[in-house]
């Protein structure tokens, strides 16, 4: 069976190879008004008792059976595409998946109670303070994904916006302890100078063939998703709908993301309330 093999450059793909279509569709519907930070999180702190916005979509992340069978079913679909990449199989070069660490491998939805029980935004202080515990949880799916990824023999490339100079050990060190596969620092590559992964992805390229990009941010699987500036980026998801259960493998996160800043009209004019409010649509 076919796979898609994909080379991503400044205009796009090339597609190498046609994979067969599938009919999953991974959706949420979750309406949920956040603030907060994706892989470019807010560089600012928020006044205290600003953070009640994020109550009902952590309550959500944490306390329902929807957000776990979501990740069981991105990571059993990830699963099949893996296997099928494998037994089609063509080329020297090793194939590989690269994924997104937070709110796809890890769970660091406690950050987020953190700042609603103190009213504290985000900072890279407070943030820090965080991935320094080396505490968070595995998502539902994701160690036996990366686990069943090793005994195929497909490297796992954990690529992330948290920073090499912040972050780097920690983040060894929580995957370690969670025992995850390809935990070293030749298959973790941090944030050095810039939030876009493109870079990192080219470097994998040059080495290996990937098969699947995980992720909770679009931006996590193209760098076409960096802008949401026409039509909030629809238009770009509806222009390569083909790939999404197949190449890329979207998982829910309705705490943060890139989404939020042309969703929700920064305005520092009009309070935070009151512009949420304004940028959705009713009847």
């Amino acid at each position: 069976m076919a796979t898609f093999v994909y080379v991503e450059t400044e205009t796009g793909f090339i597609k190498m190879k046609k994979m067969r279509k599938t009919s999953f569709i991974l959706f949420i519907a979750l309406l949920s008004v956040v603030a907060g930070a994706a892989c470019n999180r807010r560089q600012s702190e928020t006044r205290p008792g600003d953070q009640d916005h994020l109550i009902m979509s952590v309550l959500w992340f944490q306390k329902s059976a929807e957000m776990r069978a979501l990740f069981v079913q991105g990571y059993n679909i990830a699963s099949e595409r893996l296997t099928e990449a494998v037994a089609s199989r063509k080329g020297d070069k090793p194939l590989a998946v690269v994924a997104d660490l937070d709110e796809t491998i890890l769970d660091n939805s406690r950050y987020e109670v953190w700042q609603v029980q103190t009213g504290n935004g985000f900072s890279e202080a407070n943030w820090k303070e965080w991935t320094d515990r080396a505490e968070a949880e595995a998502l539902p799916g994701a160690l036996e994904f990366t686990r069943l990824a090793e005994s195929l023999g497909v490297d796992v490339f954990y690529v992330s916006n948290r920073t090499v100079d912040d972050a780097f050990n920690s983040t060894l060190e929580n995957l370690r302890r969670l025992g995850f596969p390809f935990a070293d620092t030749a298959h973790l590559l941090l944030k050095t100078t810039t939030s876009s992964k493109t870079d990192r992805r080219n470097t994998i390229l040059e080495t290996h063939d990937i098969i699947l990009l995980l992720g909770d941010n679009l931006a996590d699987h193209s760098s076409i998703f960096e802008k949401r500036d026409r039509n909030l980026g629809f238009d770009d998801v509806d222009s390569l709908a083909s790939l999404f259960g197949n190449r890329y493998i979207v998982f829910p996160n309705p705490m943060y993301g890139n989404w939020e800043r042309p969703a929700l009209m920064p305005d520092e004019n009009i309070p935070a309330r009151q512009r949420y409010i304004k940028s959705l649509k009713g009847y």
